[in-house]
């Protein structure tokens, strides 16, 4: 009798750690795809994007690079993970990804906020990575185009944008990804796929994520990161508003310069996607690091 008291407590005990842990995956804000073999890349994609948006990256690297493309809840898809951090969160996940894989130095390729997430967790996890590469991401990219603004003074703003895009009809949330992505991609065919990704993305997630690129600079913590560096900037898209090439570089340079090892490189011609717009020179530069 005693006997199949234990085994049944046994059994309800093993049930409750499998709900616990089945609990915690659910809210686990970042899921991978591994494509390809050879030495490790990991891929981050932007704000409002999909891994799909490396799907070019990926034939042309696939055969001599293993590929970890990552996928972030509610970014391409209308999933909503909890977090009172998003980006932090997704930050601490991708640490903690490479080291529970076992990956050996893997070099880590993030576009535009996925360029930003790359940065930090080079910061907060030196011994980590290989290398970096950013495309068109930077610390703390609010300043690039309200100079002086502050972590602190754009809490307002933050709040304003998050409540805004959370609320946005689909109809005005479709016209309003249109809109950023003509500005963000010089060539018109790359554009709807981009755009789709967008709509398929959950508002509250993408809202709380752009605040927090708001409310989040990281430029105090370049010194830490001790792997080689590769960013690649653009300028094209800020030429009517008086913008030049020389000006975004030493906008962007002043963001990166204590960062002990690293190379930025602006684009001639190409949007914020620089890799659509400028695909040759972009692959050029970007085997040359890698090599």
């Amino acid at each position: 009798m005693k006997t199949n008291k234990i085994k049944w407590m046994l059994v309800a005990l093993i049930l409750v750690i499998f709900q616990m842990s089945t609990v915690s995956a659910n809210q686990e804000l970042i899921s991978t795809t591994v494509v390809g073999k050879g030495k490790p890349i990991i891929l981050i994609h932007g704000m409002a994007c999909a891994p799909e948006v490396w799907d070019e990256f990926v034939e042309k690297y696939k055969t001599k690079n293993e590929l970890h493309l990552v996928r972030i809840k509610g970014f391409g898809n209308g999933e909503k993970g909890e977090a009172n951090h998003y980006l932090e969160e997704v930050k601490n996940e991708l640490i903690a990804y490479v080291k529970e894989n076992k990956l050996n130095k893997p070099t880590l390729i993030g576009h535009s906020m996925g360029g930003f997430l790359g940065l930090w967790a080079a910061a907060e996890a030196p011994d980590v990575f290989g290398k970096i590469v950013s495309v068109d991401g930077v610390p703390y990219f609010p300043v690039l185009v309200m100079p002086g603004i502050t972590a602190e003074t754009a809490k307002a703003v933050s709040s304003q944008m998050t409540t805004a895009m959370s609320k946005m009809s689909p109809e005005a949330a479709k016209a309003n990804q249109e809109m950023m992505i003509a500005s963000m991609i010089a060539t018109e065919e790359k554009r709807p796929k981009v755009v789709e990704m967008g709509i398929k993305s959950n508002p509250a997630v993408i809202g709380q994520a752009y605040g927090e690129m708001y409310t989040t600079d990281i430029r105090p913590l370049m010194d830490k990161i001790k792997v080689p560096v590769l960013v690649f900037g653009s300028w094209a898209a800020y030429e009517t508003y008086g913008s030049t090439k020389e000006s975004v570089e030493k906008n962007m340079d002043d963001q990166l310069k204590t960062i002990p090892e690293y190379k930025l490189l602006i684009a001639e011609s190409a949007y914020h996607f620089v890799f659509y717009d400028e695909p040759e020179w972009f692959y050029s530069e970007l085997d040359t690091f890698l090599n």
